[in-house]
């Protein structure tokens, strides 16, 4: 049932029908609201013409000012105008920053009940339903927007990037086909309609998708690189490679469709076997985006020295039956392999690469008490457990968690660690030949950056390792690929999963947003391995990196 607002605030509000008691109430929020500004709005408010734009006026400038106090107000005028939509919107506001969740729910649901087309209250719910992760509800009320508001192409990507952006592809793919039919050439929502149907392994979709925005629009630099990821290039008259090589010829298109397309070739030479050509092409690509976006080794290296010298966290303490399951490493060492094949068994839920952890070190400082740690320790299992079907197991697969471990091991006892590792050339390489465009990893464009990165991610595992109580599981991509069984079985073992017969296991690879679209829902091959030797000639700094 939801929280009704009305139940939860009735006790501590006066008569807002009575003058006396109006009064009384705003001159006690006036002599907390030094400001003139604000005083004259409040004073408007005892006037007996004050309508729904006056109390919302005083609402908004309260609310910038004392969240609390602002929410006083606004349920005094809630209850004096019930069935303003903008008053129980802003309500809702008001008790979210307030901490107030519950009442900020019932407050911003009962303000898209009045307004079901009120698309800031709809969004406002979806952001509150996200911090509790709440997913599944935060998509239904998304959807209900959707079906509501003025269709415009401009709501239809705001509420495509929405979904997209916390992980419900399949609901955002529900929407697709009536938003494209009524935008059939708008290149970026056919872009980002190719990119739904990578996401959920409908390649061949994605692609025509994917062409169709190109064709209306070259500059589109993440179809260019979506586009090489819909398949396994396999023969040299393939439509797509012209059309690749052609964008990486005409130089008018900017830095971003260059070096995307760069990227995008030098993965379909790789495919047909053509390394030199591919190594060729992806040197430019990686050398121009490294120029626009350098990479501070000081600052890794200063980060690295810090997390060493850093104090010892206290433990956090409470009880979850959840195991939060990290799986860490180096990108592109095996991950999303790992992460995928485990997801199949009916205890696990896999939910791809979250951002959490390092959001959580940067909120919680460097000597966060234990308390704190409980509470961040709660929010993030909130975000593993979602509101879907209940698990055991929940994966985390951002390999970049390493840097945190003495977080996850301080907020999260109960948790477990997979540590991926592969043949470091190999490693460098598939880093070399990815293009992610985010500044976490700006430092996978140049071989002596990569080299430097990897020197401050031993230096941290053998840290953690030597200090931290929280159990590990080596994992070598070369045995998970040459002893597929034998190397899940163990996996599995080590984290206490129950037996499971092959015919209870379930293909859970609903959504992949990684590099490893394809090959994640492919068979298990080796081809990968000892890839680094075909590129030697033409790079030869692969042969320099250790064998790891």
């Amino acid at each position: 049932m939801e929280p009704n607002i009305h139940e939860l605030h009735a006790r501590r509000l006066p008569d807002c029908m009575n003058p006396d008691a109006l009064a009384a109430a705003v001159n006690r929020l006036r002599e907390r609201l030094p400001v003139a500004d604000a005083r004259r709005l409040l004073d408007r408010l005892l006037q007996e013409t004050a309508g729904v734009e006056d109390w919302t006026g005083a609402g908004e400038s309260v609310l910038r000012m004392d969240p609390a106090a602002a929410a006083e107000l606004l349920e005094l005028g809630s209850r004096r105008l019930p069935d303003a939509a903008p008053l129980h919107y802003l309500l809702g506001n008001a008790l979210r920053l307030s901490n107030q969740p519950e009442a900020a729910e019932a407050s911003l649901r009962r303000a898209i009940a009045l307004d079901p087309a009120h698309a800031n209250a709809s969004i406002s719910l979806a952001h509150l339903l996200r911090e509790q992760g709440r997913m599944r509800a935060l998509a239904e009320v998304m959807l209900a927007l959707w079906k509501h508001e003025p269709r415009s192409a401009d709501s239809d990507r705001r509420t495509l990037s929405f979904l997209v952006e916390c992980e419900r592809y399949l609901e955002a793919e529900s929407l697709l086909a009536p938003i494209l039919e009524a935008h059939p050439a708008h290149a970026g929502l056919l872009r980002m309609a190719g990119e739904i149907a990578l996401v959920l392994g409908r390649f061949e979709v994605a692609r025509d998708q994917l062409r169709a925005s190109l064709a209306l629009d070259p500059g589109q630099a993440p179809a260019w690189l979506r586009l090489a990821h819909t398949h396994r290039f396999s023969d040299d008259t393939d439509e797509d490679l012209a059309l690749l090589q052609s964008a990486v010829a005409r130089g008018d298109l900017g830095i971003d469709v260059e070096v995307s397309a760069g990227f995008a070739l030098g993965k379909a030479f790789d495919d047909l076997g053509r390394f030199a050509e591919a190594a060729e092409v992806l040197g430019r690509a990686n050398a121009r985006w490294h120029a626009g976006h350098p990479w501070d080794v000081q600052a890794w290296r200063r980060f690295v020295d810090d997390r060493q010298r850093a104090s010892p966290l206290p433990t956090a303490s409470y009880e979850d039956e959840t195991t939060p399951v990290f799986i860490v490493g180096l990108p592109r060492s095996g991950t999303t392999l790992a992460a995928t094949r485990l997801a199949r068994h009916p205890q696990v839920r896999g939910r791809g690469e979250l951002n959490w952890i390092a959001a959580i070190a940067r909120r919680l400082g460097e000597q966060p008490s234990a308390a704190m740690l409980a509470s961040a320790g709660r929010f993030y299992l909130a975000q593993l457990r979602q509101d879907d079907a209940p698990a055991r197991f929940h994966i985390d697969k951002n390999p970049l968690n390493f840097r945190h471990l003495d977080l996850i091991a301080a907020m999260l006892p109960q948790a477990k660690i997979i540590h991926c590792r592969r043949d470091l050339r190999d490693n460098t390489l598939s880093l070399w030949s990815q293009h992610f465009a985010h500044a976490d990893m700006a430092w996978s464009y140049a071989f002596g950056d990569i080299a430097a990165y990897v020197d401050g991610y031993r230096a941290l595992l053998q840290h953690w390792k030597g200090k931290l109580q929280l159990p590990v599981f080596e994992l070598d991509y070369e045995a998970l690929v040459t002893q597929t069984d034998a190397t899940l079985g163990r996996l599995e073992a080590f984290l206490g999963l129950e037996a499971t017969p092959a015919s209870a296991r379930v293909d859970a690879t609903e959504a992949v947003a990684t590099a490893s679209v394809w090959q994640a829902r492919q068979s298990v091959h080796r081809r990968s391995v000892g890839r680094w030797q075909h590129y030697l000639d033409a790079v030869p700094e692969l042969g320099q990196a250790d064998a790891g």
